[in-house]
């Protein structure tokens, strides 16, 4: 197989992918695993601009914590006003409190700047009284 020396379109993509499938448990610091690590940053870069990863919403980070049973949907409820505030805060109708994303933050070690993003449809506090 001739090397691989770039990534830029999907059958590179698909050879790189396969070329680092037969390179894999190769022996360290080898020819091998020296072509493995330069195949894979390729890779990586192509992946990047290709198919990114948006980082997840807040909503999605309460989720994903009650679902993982991090922290209870019990344990939340006082820190965000009730189940109506909970609700709208997991729909990403209302952001999450600073108490709540300090909670979330010591049970996940999710940074709280990160849980207190605004949320994509804001709605004020006073509106959701």
């Amino acid at each position: 197989m001739p090397e691989i020396k770039q990534v830029r379109t999907e059958a590179d993509y698909d050879a790189a992918l396969a070329r680092i499938s037969e390179l894999l448990g190769s022996e360290p610091y080898s020819p091998d695993d020296e072509e493995l690590d330069r195949i894979s940053v390729l890779v990586e870069h192509y992946e990047a601009e290709h198919y990114p990863i948006e980082e997840p919403d807040p909503a999605s980070l309460i989720e994903f914590l009650l679902d993982q049973k991090i922290v209870s949907r019990q344990e939340l409820l006082p820190l965000a006003g009730g189940n109506t505030q909970l609700d709208a805060m997991m729909a990403g109708r209302l952001a999450i409190t600073p108490e709540l994303a300090q909670v979330l933050h010591e049970h996940s070690g999710i940074p709280v700047e990160d849980l207190l993003k605004t949320p994509a449809d804001p709605v004020s506090a006073a509106a959701s009284n």
